[in-house]
This record gives C-alpha cells, sequence and structure tokens, in this order.
C-alpha cells in the first residue's frame, strides 16, 4: 500500500513539472515569435512608419497603410532618428520643416520612455537613499544613509543601523511644516546615480497629498505639489532628463497619464484611449516636434502622436491575433487541458497560476483515455488493481498519460 501511495505521489510531482514546462516547449517549437510593432511618426510623410520583427524573417518595414518598404526609406522618413545614417548617405537635409539639424542640439531634444507591465507590480522596498541634488563633484554619488517613513522620516547609517537623530528631525520638522501627515502612502522616485542629475523623490501623504522631497547641500528641500490628492495615484515614474520638460509620468488607477511638469508641478494629461497599464507596454517618445506615445499588448498596437504642446495630431492601430487564438494555439489547448504559468508580465516574481482550457481540453483528455485503452490492452493492464491511473487521465490529459505509462505499477506492486 505504501509502495503504490508513493507511486501516485511521483506521478503527481512530474503532473506539475510537466505542467509548467511541455506547454513552454511546444511554444518554442511550434510559435512564429512575433514582436509587437515598433511604431514612430514621421515628420517626412505625415504619417506612421512601422517595424515589425519576427523570429523566421527578421525586421520588415512598411508604411501607414500597410505597404512594404524599404529599411532605407525606412530610416529616411525618421531623421531624427537615424541622422547619422542619412548624413552617411548624403541624404540629410538641412531642416525639417522648422527644425535645423545641429547634431548636439537633436540629442538633447530626443527622449525615450518605455514602461513595462510589471513595472507596476513590483514591491516598493522601505529603504530609500536620499541622493545629494546639488553634489560637490561632477557626478551624482550614493549617500552613506538610507531613509525610511513611519510616524516621521528616519535616516539610518548602513554600516552601523544607528539613526542619525540630527539629520531625521531637520527632515521631520521641514516636512511637517510644509503640512505633510506621516506616514506616507507611497514613495516614488529614481534611486541611481546613472543620471545627470537628481530630482528626489514624490511622496503621497496621509492625507493623499503630493510633496516633493530632496537634499540640497545636505539641507531638505519640500515642496507640497499642486497635483489634485483626488488621482487615485497608481504610480509615478521619475526621469531626470537634461530636457526638463517633465518630472515623470504619473498614472491613476483609472488607467490616465499625466505628465508632472517644471511648471509648479502642472499636469498635463496624455490623449489615451483603451490604454491599460496592468497589460501593456508602454513607450513615450520625445523628438523636436512631436510626441509620441505607443502601448501594445498581444492583440493590438496603437500609437497616439501630438504636437509639443500635447494636441492631438493623429492616432495609428495595428490588430494582431493573440497567439492563444491560433490554429497553434488551439491545438495546445486540445493537447493540454491545463498548464501553470510561473511568468506573468505583471511581476518579475515567479507565480504558480494554473490556466484551464475546458472544452478543447476536454476533447484532449478524451484523446488521452483513447490512446491509453489502446495502450493497456495489448499490455494487459490491471483495471481493478490500478483504476486511479485512469482517475488521474481522466483529470490531466496529456500528462496523466504519459507519467503513468512511464511510472508503471509493476515496479511498484
Amino acid at each position: 500500500m505504501l509502495n503504490k501511495i508513493s507511486r501516485y505521489v511521483i506521478i503527481l510531482l512530474i503532473i506539475v513539472v510537466a505542467a509548467i514546462y511541455l506547454p513552454n516547449f511546444y511554444w518554442m517549437v511550434f510559435q512564429k515569435s512575433v514582436r509587437s510593432p515598433s511604431i514612430y511618426y514621421s515628420p517626412i510623410k505625415d504619417d506612421f512608419v512601422y517595424r515589425q520583427w519576427n523570429r523566421l524573417t527578421g525586421s520588415k518595414y512598411y508604411d501607414a497603410d500597410g505597404n512594404t518598404i524599404t529599411d532605407k526609406e525606412f530610416r529616411i522618413a525618421l531623421p531624427f532618428y537615424y541622422y547619422r545614417d542619412l548624413a552617411k548617405w548624403g541624404e540629410l537635409p538641412d531642416s525639417v520643416k522648422t527644425i535645423k539639424f545641429d547634431h548636439d542640439e537633436l540629442r538633447k531634444e530626443m527622449q525615450m520612455l518605455r514602461i513595462n507591465a510589471d513595472d507596476f507590480h513590483d514591491p516598493l522596498i522601505q529603504l530609500w537613499p536620499l541622493i545629494e541634488s546639488k553634489p560637490k563633484y561632477a557626478k551624482l554619488s550614493m549617500p552613506n544613509e538610507f531613509f525610511r517613513i513611519t510616524d516621521r522620516i528616519e535616516f539610518f547609517d548602513p554600516d552601523s543601523n544607528k539613526v542619525k537623530k540630527e539629520m531625521s528631525e531637520m527632515f521631520t520638522n521641514s516636512m511637517k511644516e510644509k503640512g505633510f501627515k506621516f506616514p506616507d502612502k507611497f514613495i516614488f522616485g529614481n534611486p541611481t546615480t546613472r543620471k545627470s542629475f537628481d530630482e528626489g523623490y514624490f511622496i503621497v501623504d496621509n492625507d493623499n497629498y503630493t510633496y516633493h522631497l530632496k537634499k540640497i547641500e545636505g539641507k531638505p528641500f519640500c515642496v507640497k505639489t499642486t497635483i489634485p490628492r483626488n488621482l487615485d495615484i497608481k504610480r509615478i515614474f521619475i526621469y531626470e532628463d537634461t530636457r526638463k520638460e517633465f518630472y515623470g509620468l504619473l498614472f491613476t488607477n483609472s488607467n490616465d497619464v499625466y505628465l508632472i511638469t517644471y511648471n509648479n508641478y502642472e499636469l498635463i494629461k496624455a490623449p489615451l484611449e483603451d490604454y491599460n497599464p496592468d497589460k501593456m507596454k508602454f513607450v513615450m517618445i520625445a523628438d523636436p516636434l512631436f510626441r509620441t506615445f505607443n502601448f501594445s499588448d498581444d492583440e493590438k498596437s496603437t500609437s497616439i502622436v501630438t504636437d509639443r504642446n500635447y494636441n492631438l495630431i493623429d492616432k495609428f492601430e495595428i490588430s494582431g491575433t493573440p497567439k492563444e487564438n491560433t490554429i497553434t494555439g488551439k491545438i495546445a489547448k486540445t493537447i493540454f487541458p491545463f498548464k501553470i504559468d510561473t511568468y506573468s508580465r505583471n511581476t518579475e516574481y515567479i507565480n504558480f497560476d494554473i490556466k484551464i482550457n475546458y472544452l478543447l481540453g476536454l476533447i484532449g483528455i478524451l484523446i488521452s483515455l483513447i490512446i491509453f485503452f489502446i495502450i493497456s490492452r495489448k499490455k494487459q493492464f490491471n483495471y481493478k488493481e490500478n483504476w486511479f491511473d485512469i482517475v488521474i487521465i481522466a483529470l490531466t490529459g496529456v500528462y496523466g498519460l504519459i507519467t503513468v505509462l512511464i511510472i508503471k505499477p509493476g515496479y511498484w506492486d
């Protein structure tokens, strides 16, 4: 009896592992890997162009009507991005619309921001470095302390794990003077020295007001911003850029996107529709003439272009077919009645998410049972003693079929 129980424990463990890896292996073999298209707005064509990549054919280039264009035509249509190539080919215009080509100035006007769905679900750390925003030297450097916020702001020496009382009191008093209500709800920042300058943190207090905190020559700089308290903030991503057009992007739980400008923290709402940050990749591109917002998932890629004042110019969409709805995907649902996903685009952490394929999965289970009865009849299978093998196949389909045929009952009797 104990041997039989041990056999079924091993079978169930193998089924779990198979449900994780076999569907992934299937897609590695049969999926025509296609990335979401990279969409740009051309100041030469006054229209969109895009690049589509897949594993079999590499990159292909198209205009807004879906007509194929060459790599060179694609680059000529985007002089702000490929001006070095155009200069080498002798194709670089002196100016585009009102913009003259000055390489140094052009670089200053370009900015690209990328945000993935999992960026919204990574846990926010509880200890933060407050970088000196006006450093003595040319480069930023990490401070010798970290801070946390509870009923006050406290700075810790990581070597001794002791609180720096004087610094903590100075920053706590400064924040209270500005009206900050402890504890905080959210802290958003860009805690890295790999940037030209530092803008500190945007902190949402217990009354839902947003404060801007940074350190200047060792002293606190704290401002109660004009960001409305009723926005229901999801995340703020800070991007220090020499253009100093905006501090960063603010995302709400109602899927609105705002730019936090340097003009007294005034918000500019991006003209986006049908954007879902929990499922979609997001890219914002700034160039000398336009602001382009791209967001995409497996079903659709959307590009919205505005002028420099964020007035809508044009919109472009490309529809796609999710891999689950392709013929290959339907075959996968038939073969595998369920699968266990350990990866999610919502987080980089390991998941254990069981996805069941109901109707097509039942067909796959029926086929697995028929195969089992054909094989077992030839091998004189003892149904009375090993009836639970049939139950396992009826519940798990191909996973159970493979496993019970490998872990045979005869060895465990």
